[in-house]
């Protein structure tokens, strides 16, 4: 089994009983607590009320004293077989929340002490920055490393955890706010530094109000647009070692120290390892895709090349045409001939996806108008007449980078894919600027094709399973900063060998709909397999009741009495539990590696990195892990000790049915799509046609 290590240390507690003061009246020094984690003594003491404040060690007139230890006391009890368990006794000690609070205000006051900026807020966790020693290219920016402080109790272990991350890196204007105002609206900040203190904008000391020249921004999105700066590429380089090479710094710097050590007890020789009795693997083979012929690969690219897509779409009477700006014609000129198989570097359409590639001389949209191209665009897509017996699908080449800071240039893209979309046509945007600026951007033509085929209802490939009578609907969300809307894509149906079904898109406080879309899902899945045998949900974060209680009760008015299970899927970022393989040196796990890191909660490692694979391109990535927990209302549901793992193979698996990219992906198409829905809805000015519901036209 792999060596594996997390980012946790553990720690003792450095006193068996503590001393806290405790107080009803707020004030910004105190923490504040609610009501039901406080001791009773507290309650007695004040009266009932929702909160009450500590200033914890701190000893201040008129607050109340308790003392108590920090490990509750059990007695024996017997259960109702007469069998003996231990129950803990009630307010012998500290509750636990309490405890954390306490040792995150010890570790904030610490870095505070030693001249550190450190973020005000410890109640889940202490983060403190770091002057970076990278420096920023532009020289508009100071830039700060960032490390984040989790006390956790006996989350992997059982003992007191400290959970060790590192964010990034945060970039911090060298101009300050008395400048930047002049093109930038305060509503943009967000969080600024001054006098070596980190505050939100809207919360600064009046001292920092007095000196504005002295308030230096943090950099966010807001800033960038109202600047018109560019987005920076993303961070493709090896995630893993940076945060592995960063922590450990920190840790050889700042923790592993005597003083840090009198205040927090390490008792870990750095890192923790991974058990083995907690690591497993998804079943073997089940990266497996079926390709041309039932021909099976476990790399995308290699069984497209070699084998073709798995299923061709449902008509060969497909027309290709261009939207394009007139000075981009030699731009359409170029990606004609790659679809062609003209052009230098891909062998077209026909050879790649199997689909038939041909444009209507004439047939395509030159538009004049770059600053304002809406209604010139609009009026010649609606003149124009589209034979309802033909599969249409536009290739508009876009003027404009989807990176670009201007707001209503970005808009024109959603606004034809919607008016394309209501006279059923599909289309795939191409950014102008990188065909003719990226000497290689013959790479990118397998991800556009197989997107096409998709977008044309072909199959590129499709998942090597044995269909059973089960149904998969994905829910994922995603709240765009320009809407105050966060929207769910929801009741996305497959089966369980990947086949989409269909989809529906709601708002976030639309939890009937949301329940009503699953169980209509269900129903039309049902008419076509009685014998239904489970329904999996594949949530984007943790279930509550309230969205789970319409479900059951939609089961129950059709008659259906099976298992259903939640399975909460989130990307892990950051600020989360992560692992490493200490024998390879890129220190990412081996695809299909899970750990479980409490009950019935699990890191699943979703890449690239096979075994008996002696090469890895670092073009494949290296994603982090996503978290999985998974549930069920059904009181018998995990009697089978194989569903669990049945379950992490499908989110495994699922996650290889990405259709806009060859590269592996690390999160499934089961959260990944309604994500993307998602992201597009609130864009549109209308609701998404219904006949789109059944359709791949978002990739």
């Amino acid at each position: 089994m792999a060596n594996l290590c997390f980012n946790i240390l553990t720690f003792d507690h450095p006193k068996e009983e503590l001393r806290l003061y405790f107080a009803v009246k707020e004030d910004s020094n105190l923490t504040r607590m609610y009501h039901t984690l406080v001791p009773d003594e507290v309650i007695q003491e004040f009266g009932q009320q929702e909160h009450y404040y500590t200033s914890f060690e701190e000893e201040k007139e008129g607050f109340f004293p308790v003392t108590k230890s920090v490990n509750p006391t059990y007695e024996k009890k017997l259960d109702k077989y007469g069998e003996e368990y231990s129950s803990k006794v009630h307010n012998t000690a500290f509750s636990i929340s309490i405890l954390k609070r306490y040792y995150n205000a010890k570790i904030h006051k610490y870095f505070t002490d030693k001249g550190l900026m450190v973020k005000p807020n410890f109640i889940h966790d202490t983060e403190v920055w770091l002057p970076s020693k990278k420096s920023d290219r532009t020289g508009q920016f100071n830039l700060f490393d960032r490390y984040s402080l989790k006390v956790q109790f006996k989350t992997v272990t059982k003992q007191l955890e400290l959970l060790v991350t590192f964010e990034g890196i945060s970039k911090v204007y060298k101009q300050s706010v008395e400048i930047l105002q002049e093109s930038v609206s305060p509503t943009a900040f967000n969080w600024v530094i001054f006098d070596n203190g980190l505050y939100r904008f809207d919360e600064l000391p009046n001292a920092g109000k007095r000196a504005y020249d002295q308030v230096f921004p943090v950099w966010n999105f807001n800033t960038r647009d109202a600047l018109g700066e560019t987005t920076e590429a993303p961070d493709k380089s090896n995630k893993y070692k940076k945060f592995k090479d960063a922590i450990d710094f920190f840790y050889r710097e700042y923790l592993n120290t005597e003083e840090f050590k009198n205040l927090i007890p390490i008792n870990s020789n750095g890192f923790i390892p991974v058990e083995e009795i907690k690591m497993g693997r998804v079943k073997s083979n089940s990266n497996q895709l079926l390709f041309g012929e039932g021909n099976t690969d476990i790399v995308p690219m290699n069984g497209m090349k070699e084998y073709g897509p798995f299923d061709f779409s449902d008509t060969s009477n497909i027309h290709f045409f261009f939207i394009f700006h007139k000075d981009d014609y030699q731009v359409a000129k170029k990606m004609d001939g790659f679809f062609r198989g003209t052009e230098r570097g891909f062998g077209g359409l026909s050879k790649f996806i199997h689909t038939p590639y041909h444009t209507e001389k004439g047939f395509s949209i030159m538009f004049e108008d770059r600053e304002n191209p809406w209604s010139e665009i609009y009026n010649k897509v609606t003149e124009k007449h589209f034979e309802p017996d033909i599969q249409y699908i536009a290739i508009y080449i876009s003027p404009f980078s989807k990176n670009s800071p201007d707001k209503s240039r970005r808009k024109i893209y959603y606004r034809l894919k919607e008016l394309l979309l209501k006279k059923g046509i599909s289309s795939q945007v191409i950014d102008a600027e990188k065909v003719m600026t990226n000497d290689k951007y013959y790479f990118s033509l397998p991800n556009i094709a197989i997107a096409i085929l998709a977008k044309l209802n072909g199959i590129p490939w499709r998942l090597d399973n044995t269909i059973k009578k089960e149904l998969v609907i994905g829910e994922g969300a995603f709240k765009n900063p320009d809407f105050d809307i966060k929207y769910i894509g929801s009741a996305f149906s497959f089966s369980n060998n990947g086949k989409f079904n269909r989809f529906e898109c709601f708002q976030q406080n639309q939890t009937r709909e949301l329940a009503g879309s699953i169980i209509r899902a269900v129903k039309e899945y049902a008419a076509l397999n009685p014998d239904i045998k489970r329904l999996v949900i594949h949530f984007y974060k943790t279930m509550r009741q309230e969205e789970l209680q319409p479900i059951e009760d939609g089961l129950k008015r059709l008659g259906l009495s099976i298992p259903v299970f939640i399975v909460s899927i989130n990307k892990t970022e950051t600020s989360d539990i992560v692992a490493f393989d200490i024998d390879w040196d890129n220190l990412m796990p081996l695809s299909g590696t899970y750990i479980r890191v409490d009950h019935n909660e699990f890191l699943l490692f979703n890449n690239a990195r096979y075994p008996n694979s002696n090469k890895y391109s670092d073009t494949e990535g290296y994603p982090f892990p996503i978290k999985i927990k998974i549930s069920s209302p059904n009181k018998d549901a995990f009697d089978d000790a194989n569903i669990v793992l049945e379950l992490l193979t499908q989110v495994y698996q699922f996650s290889r049915l990405y259709w806009k990219s060859l590269r592996q992906q690390n999160v499934p198409i089961t959260i990944k799509y309604p994500e993307m829905v998602a992201q597009i809805a609130p864009r549109f000015q209308s609701t998404i046609p219904d006949h789109a519901k059944d359709k791949l036209w978002f990739l």
